[in-house]
Formats: C-alpha cells, sequence, structure tokens
C-alpha cells in the first residue's frame, strides 16, 4: 500500500489468495499477477491464467513444473520488469547481426558468438538444427551454411518485435543447384526453382540467441522440385461422405502459388481447392 520509493513493480506467481476488493495500489505501480489453471478465483489486477497447469508451474524442480506456462510467464514478468526499469532493448540488432553472420560473412565461429553457451535451433518440417554449442556449430558449420545455394535470397515481409522475441516472415527463393542439407536433406539439385514463406520465431536472452523456431510448408517446396505432384492420389486412399465413395481428384497442396499470394493477395483466387466454393 505504502510502496518503498525505488519499489518498479509487482509480480506474483500463483499467490494462495487475492487481496481484499478494497485494497489498492498506486496507480504508478505495474502489477502482474500469474494465476494456474487449478486456481478457481480471478482478480482485478491485471493477470493471466495458465490452462492445465496447477500451483508450481513455473518452478524448474517441481513435479507441477510446465515448460510452456513457465516460458510464457517469463516473457510477461519479462516485460512488465523492462517497463518498471525503464529498460529498452534492440532485440531486431542482435537478430540482424546474426542473420548476417549466418548469410553474408558465412562464419560459424562468429555465427557461434552471438549465442547463449547451450542454444538450440529446430527447422520444424524436417527437423535440422542442433541443441548445445557442440552439435550447433556443426551443423552451422559443415551443413547450413555451406549448404545453400548461390541463387539463394531472403526477403523479409514483415517483423513482430515483443518482449524476448522477434518473429519474421520471410520470403525464400532459389535455384536448387546444390543439395540444401536443412530445407530438402538427402535430395540431390533438381536445379528447379523455389519460393517459400519461412517463419522464424527467434528468442533472446541476455543479449544472445537462446533458440530459433524455423516453420516453413514443406508441401510447397516438394511440389516445386517435383518430388510431391498434387494430382497423384494413392489408389488405396478411398474415403466416404454419407456412406457413399467420394473421389479425390488432386492433393490439397500448392506450389509457388502459397508464397506469390503472401506477398500480394490478389496474385491468386481463394478457395479454389474447396469443391462447392
Amino acid at each position: 500500500m505504502k510502496p518503498m520509493p525505488k519499489l518498479c513493480a509487482v509480480v506474483a506467481y500463483y499467490p494462495p489468495y487475492m487481496p481484499r476488493s478494497n485494497a489498492g495500489y498506486p496507480p504508478t505501480l505495474p502489477v502482474q499477477i500469474h494465476l494456474a489453471g487449478d486456481q478457481k478465483f480471478g482478480t482485478r489486477h491485471p493477470s493471466f491464467r495458465y490452462p492445465d497447469t496447477k500451483e508450481g508451474f513455473a518452478e524448474y524442480d517441481l513435479d507441477e513444473f510446465d515448460k510452456v506456462g513457465a516460458q510464457l510467464a517469463w516473457s510477461r514478468t519479462l516485460g512488465l520488469l523492462r517497463k518498471g526499469f525503464g529498460i529498452d532493448v534492440d532485440l531486431e540488432k542482435i537478430w540482424d547481426n546474426h542473420t548476417k553472420l549466418e548469410f553474408e560473412t558465412k562464419d560459424a565461429d562468429a555465427t557461434m558468438a552471438t549465442m547463449v553457451p547451450q542454444p538450440y535451433v529446430n527447422h520444424i518440417p524436417t527437423l535440422t538444427g542442433g541443441i548445445g554449442a557442440k552439435e550447433l556449430r556443426r551443423f552451422y558449420a559443415d551443413y547450413f551454411i555451406p549448404g545453400n545455394p548461390e541463387s539463394f535470397k531472403i526477403k523479409l515481409l514483415s517483423r513482430t518485435v515483443g518482449t524476448d522475441r522477434v518473429v519474421d516472415e520471410m520470403l525464400c527463393s532459389f535455384r536448387h543447384t546444390c543439395e540444401i542439407p536443412w530445407m530438402l536433406p538427402g535430395i540431390p539439385p533438381t536445379d528447379k526453382s523455389v519460393e517459400v514463406v519461412l517463419v522464424s520465431v527467434v528468442c533472446i536472452r541476455g543479449g544472445k540467441l537462446y533458440h530459433e523456431h524455423i516453420h516453413w510448408d514443406q508441401a510447397t517446396v516438394l511440389v516445386q522440385v517435383g518430388l510431391l505432384d498434387p494430382k497423384f492420389v494413392p489408389k488405396s486412399f478411398t474415403t466416404s461422405e454419407k456412406g457413399k465413395e467420394k473421389e479425390v481428384k488432386r492433393l490439397p497442396v500448392y506450389g509457388a502459388e502459397a508464397a506469390g499470394k503472401v506477398v500480394d493477395e490478389d496474385s491468386t483466387k481463394s478457395n479454389d481447392l474447396i469443391p462447392d466454393w
């Protein structure tokens, strides 16, 4: 009720009860409350509830620990504390420097120097990347950096900056003139042109990269290099609707049109794959 002059914020994790309804805090004092999913009471103070969690979900050494809930709560707490302390961190500069070392300087050691001691990278569709400094350095030095064609280009389409994350939407284009271990592992060059949209979710801790989650539509890549034919439906595949056999004429996938529609929403008509549209 009468905080010390230097108190910048109050953050509470799954408190057993809430203050009386007539209790108030100075309006200038940021307050944030994290409630477990099994806590049934609410609060008029700014709060977040984490479904399917129990009290103790943010403590690593407890059985109740929930990794997803703990990470979400940490990001929100960090945002409030930065606001309370008046701290501004340029996450874009940190991320841009990392990508420059990957794609322009092409220096694995310098790239690793921008990351925490135990980072990880996960390219979701192919499960390529690495966990820990040793494995990740090998991945960068032997596979990722030398495994991109000379024609490889990335164009930033949008960027969202959070408290401890940068989310990029990027247009990736290249001619498949060499094996690309991180995107098309084990596939020899087809000399086909490819355009695909990548979404990277990058977490930054203490001014260095903690992890990268890279997402893309692998089906559209396979269509463009000739490994997946949208018109090829296996004969063994059967489906029925209201007791009647229904013919499936094509797979619900596209090629370069998918990336093109992200860049320009008018480039391709919507809903052509919906039979009765």
